[in-house]
C-alpha cells in the first residue's frame, strides 16, 4: 500500500497495485512511483533517468508507428503483447514537472487484482553497462536467475481467508522476498500466486485450470513472437501477470451470457478478459546483436512456461 502522501495533480492517485520498481518515499521528494488515472483506465510511469526514459519512450513510439512501412511486421505483432501506449504526459508532482508515459492499466475492471512482476533472462545488464553495473546486476537474485533465467521483484495475491474461505486476504511481497528464493521456492511461490491449492473444491479447481491454461496460452504466444524475431534484444525487461481473484469463485462470474446491452448481444466473455500477461519495462531494449535471436529472454520465458505447466499438471 502507498506509504507516503505525495503532492499529486487532481484526478490522479498512487497505483496501489504497483508491486515492483521505483516508489514514492516519505523522505525523498525526488522519488516518484507509478500513478493511476482511474477515469481513463491508465497507469502513468515516470520516465526516470534521461537515457533510460528516452529509450523506453522511443520503444513505445516505434511500436505505435509500426506498420507504416515494409519489413516491420514483427513490431506490429509485438503490439499485442505490451500495454497500449497513449503518449507522454507532463504533470507536476511534488512541486516539480515530470514526464510520464501513459500506459494501459492491465488491472482495469478487476475486482481483486493479483499482480506479479517476473524479470526475464539470466543476463539483466545491457550492452552499455559499466563493469560496476554489470557486477551489481550479476549479484542479484543469483539462485533463480542463473538456473531459471527468472527473478521475482514483487507480487500481490488474494488468498482464501483460513478462517472463512468465502472471504479473502491480500499478501504482498517485494524484492527482498524474491532475492531469498531458490528454484524450489520460486516454484512454490508461483503455485501460491495462482491459488493452485490441491485441496480446493472441484468448481474452484476448474477455474484455476482455466487461469493456468490462459496464462500458458499468452506466454506461448509471446515465445512464438520471440522465436521469429531478430530485431531486438530485451535486457532487464519483465512480464506482468495479472488476473482477477474474484473470478476463481464460479458464483461470481457474470450470470447471463446473452446479456442485452443497448439492444445488442453482449459479447460472450473469454478468459483473456480477466487474465492478462504483458511484456513491460523497456528502458534497456537494444537492436539485436548481429541480428541474432534473443536467447537470453527466451531461456527465461521457456523456464516460466515449464513452471506454469508443471503447476497445471501436478
Amino acid at each position: 500500500r502507498p506509504r507516503s502522501r505525495p503532492a499529486l495533480p487532481v484526478g490522479f492517485c498512487q497505483l496501489n497495485t504497483q508491486v515492483a520498481g521505483h516508489t514514492f518515499e516519505e523522505t525523498n521528494a525526488e522519488a516518484v512511483g507509478l500513478l493511476q488515472d482511474p477515469c481513463a483506465g491508465c497507469v502513468l510511469k515516470p520516465m526516470g533517468k534521461p537515457e533510460c526514459g528516452e529509450r523506453e519512450l522511443r520503444f513505445y513510439e516505434s511500436l505505435a508507428g509500426a506498420g507504416a512501412g515494409a519489413g516491420v511486421n514483427d513490431l506490429v505483432l509485438l503490439r499485442g503483447h505490451v500495454p497500449r501506449f497513449y503518449g507522454p504526459l507532463k504533470l507536476v508532482v511534488n512541486q516539480r514537472e515530470r514526464t510520464f508515459l501513459r500506459l494501459e492499466d492491465l488491472t482495469r475492471g478487476m475486482l481483486r487484482p493479483c499482480v506479479m512482476d517476473v524479470k526475464m533472462g539470466r543476463r539483466t545488464w545491457d550492452p552499455e553497462s559499466s563493469p560496476k553495473k554489470r557486477k551489481l546486476e550479476e549479484a542479484k537474485y543469483v539462485m533463480c536467475k542463473q538456473k531459471l533465467g527468472l527473478c521475482l521483484p514483487g507480487f500481490q495475491v488474494y488468498l482464501p481467508d483460513e478462517k472463512d474461505d468465502k472471504e479473502s486476504v491480500i499478501l504482498r511481497h517485494g524484492k527482498d522476498y524474491g532475492k531469498s528464493l531458490n528454484v524450489e521456492g520460486f516454484k512454490q511461490t508461483m503455485a501460491l500466486f495462482f491459488n493452485a491449492s490441491t485441496n480446493d473444491s472441484k468448481s474452484r479447481r476448474v477455474q484455476t485450470e482455466i487461469l493456468l491454461k490462459e496464462v500458458l496460452r499468452q506466454l506461448e504466444a509471446i515465445l512464438s513472437w520471440f522465436q521469429s524475431q531478430t530485431l531486438l534484444h530485451f535486457y532487464a525487461s519483465s512480464l506482468l501477470i495479472c488476473y482477477d481473484y474474484s473470478r476463481l469463485d464460479p458464483s461470481s462470474a457474470p450470470k447471463d451470457k446473452n446479456l442485452l446491452l443497448n439492444g445488442h448481444h453482449h459479447k460472450e466473455e473469454t478468459p483473456s478478459d480477466w487474465v492478462r500477461v504483458r511484456m513491460i519495462d523497456f528502458a534497456h531494449v537494444y537492436p539485436a546483436y548481429q541480428a541474432l535471436p534473443d536467447d537470453n529472454y527466451m531461456f527465461g520465458l521457456k523456464s516460466l512456461i515449464e513452471v506454469v505447466d508443471s503447476i497445471l499438471h501436478r
